[in-house]
């Protein structure tokens, strides 16, 4: 039976299409669902990316600057959601993201994996052709069965 499903998000289009699979899948089963997002990089480093730094900024405003993005990233992930809908636990990780959903997976007893078939560092449309690095290397690590959903599979209340 599966009562906890996890599902992985770097807050690209593909991972948007995996939460409206998992939290859908969530509804029907009535399993709880768990949002992971794996931060691989420092915070100063999202920081300089997201543009955030600034000449007064400090490493702990820094880091309370990136957690703020990360939350409403959150927010924005589960914005379309029925609001009596499925209780969604958020967490965040740093780490190698492979190991991190894996490990993580397997901590919590997880019984469905669910991720996008590319994240928002996948290259092109060539690229689509293959599952992205973290979908592939889960498929070998992975404690439970995966879903992988493809971003041309969104959900057709997502779609418009």
């Amino acid at each position: 039976m599966i009562k906890k499903i996890l599902v992985a998000t770097d807050f690209s289009e593909n991972a948007q299409a995996a939460l409206e699979h998992a939290y859908e899948l969530a509804l029907q089963l009535r399993a709880s669902l768990t949002l992971l997002h794996v931060q691989h990089e420092s915070s100063l480093r999202t920081a300089v990316r997201e543009g955030l730094v600034t000449d007064s900024s400090t490493d702990e405003s820094l880091r309370r600057a990136v957690a703020n993005l990360i939350e409403a990233r959150f927010s924005e992930s589960m914005a379309g959601t029925p609001p009596n809908g499925a209780d969604v636990q958020r967490v965040v990780r740093r780490g190698d993201a492979d190991a991190e959903i894996a490990e993580f997976a397997r901590d919590t007893g997880a019984d469905l994996l669910v991720v996008g078939f590319e994240g928002a560092s996948a290259m092109g449309r060539f690229r689509s052709m293959v599952p992205g690095s973290v979908a592939k290397s889960l498929l070998r690590a992975s404690p439970c069965p995966i879903l992988v959903v493809r971003p041309d599979h969104r959900t057709p209340a997502s779609t418009g």
